[in-house]
């Protein structure tokens, strides 16, 4: 079986140890190899919890031109939160956040009335000269 055989050679004996110099040359060509080319990282945490989806409507893209953006966020999120969340995201200075809660509609369906999940939105205002570029993956 080659897998108890294989530190052995074809004659069965011992095969000589690799010497230091080519392990060392090995690993650091893994290690070049490994790095990403020109990524910036930055340290977001939670903040994908917290900002569910930008909303892109048609009034909020023209609220953009003046610096606001509109996101969904989670039920239990303030506005403490949504502010260092949009900072760690999208790397801009929040000035003013306002949380809203919007009520489900009531909706008909074959069984009766019923109601669709309420939900929270944030709007943030960023400093001047801050914009978010929401289609810069699309």
């Amino acid at each position: 079986m080659g897998f108890f055989n294989r530190k052995k050679n074809d004659e069965g004996q011992k095969a000589p140890a690799k010497s230091t110099a080519a392990k060392a040359k090995a690993e650091e060509t893994k290690e070049e190899a490994a790095k990403p080319a020109t990524y910036v990282t930055r340290e977001t945490g939670s903040a994908y919890r917290i900002l569910v989806r930008p909303l892109v409507t048609e009034k909020t893209t023209a609220l953009s031109k003046l610096g606001q953006y509109a996101f969904e966020i989670t039920k239990g999120a303030n506005k403490m939160e949504v502010r260092k969340a949009v900072k760690s995201v999208y790397g801009v200075t929040p000035t003013s956040v306002r949380v809203i809660t919007v009520l489900g509609k009531p909706v008909r369906s074959r069984s009766g009335m019923s109601r669709r999940s309420s939900w929270r939105k944030a709007m943030v205002t960023l400093k001047k000269g801050d914009r978010i570029d929401l289609f810069a993956n699309a």
